[in-house]
């Protein structure tokens, strides 16, 4: 037991007043009364049995046995302050990590998932950022990212997440009773979506058999968000992410006209440098990335 210890106030008090050789500044510093700083100092010196101050009119001066405790106090509590504030910084650092993320990516896959990573590790803040820009990291505007890729980036940490099937989907509304979507040749007669370029459904058709099927023309829209709202509101056929999509089906608000799947051009990345790759915080988040991944099917 460290008996002495038990002055921590006075011990603080003292060390302010022999600092700044005034009871009148040390109680500015402290916020308290320059009656609270003299009675901490006197108990001190009652509990130790010698003075550490000479009292003179308007003046103080440090006794030996003050010179020795100032100089240990002093050093001591700037090596707390020192480390209190390194352990602040480390624990902000820890505690939050910045991801960068596509917003298909986010808010077709990634929230109805976190909120079990969330309970899982409450010590984590998320900072979310919703790009479609691939550098990211590269750029330093986010420690990782989740990227939509055919190779990572060269020089940086890089974990495949899943890859996923495109299948024709639109919303219930949009097939005719005239030209009904009973077989992939019934495409012709309903404007296609197309997310990026025309590749992705020459390929489709080609897969589906269809080889007159006039694919370069229709809506080309950059974002799988905005081509799936596009779908769902009647505006034509896209072809859907299986993998994001799964809710949509389910509820109703996508159907599928035809079985027929085609591999999307890409995948899922998670990517990081090197030096956060190693921390805790970004292993937790990989490490649940991962697990969820595994449980995507990617079943047609």
């Amino acid at each position: 037991m460290r008996r002495h210890l038990h002055h921590l106030n006075a011990l603080r008090c003292f060390e302010a007043a022999a600092r700044l050789l005034s009871f009148t500044q040390a109680a500015a510093e402290l916020h308290v009364t320059q009656a609270a700083i003299s009675h901490q100092v006197r108990a001190l010196e009652e509990a130790l049995g010698q003075p550490l101050f000479e009292r003179r009119p308007r003046q103080v001066r440090l006794t030996p046995a003050g010179e020795r405790l100032v100089g240990v106090l002093s050093s001591s509590f700037d090596r707390i302050d020192e480390l209190l504030g390194q352990l602040k910084q480390s624990d902000q650092q820890k505690q939050s990590l910045q991801l960068a993320v596509t917003p298909s990516f986010s808010s077709r896959w990634l929230m109805p998932r976190l909120p079990h990573f969330w309970d899982a590790h409450p010590e984590i803040e998320l900072h979310l950022h919703h790009t479609a820009q691939a550098d990211a990291v590269s750029r330093g505007a986010a420690e990782a990212a989740v990227i939509w890729t055919l190779e990572p980036p060269q020089r940086l940490w890089a974990q495949q997440l899943f890859g996923t099937l495109l299948t024709p989907v639109c919303s219930p509304g949009l097939p005719r009773d005239s030209q009904p979507l009973d077989n992939p040749a019934a495409l012709r007669h309903y404007p296609l979506l197309h997310e990026d370029s025309f590749e992705d459904w020459a390929r489709w058709m080609q897969h589906a058999g269809i080889t007159d099927a006039q694919v370069r023309q229709g809506q080309l829209i950059d974002d799988s968000n905005a081509l799936l709202m596009a779908a769902m509101a009647g505006r034509g056929v896209a072809l859907g992410r299986l993998a994001l999509i799964k809710d949509e089906l389910a509820l109703g608000r996508l159907i599928r006209p035809f079985q027929q799947c085609i591999a999307a051009q890409g995948a899922y990345w998670l990517i990081t440098t090197e030096a956060v790759a190693t921390q805790p915080r970004f292993k937790a988040i990989a490490a649940f990335m991962l697990e969820q991944s595994a449980l995507t099917g990617a079943a047609c």
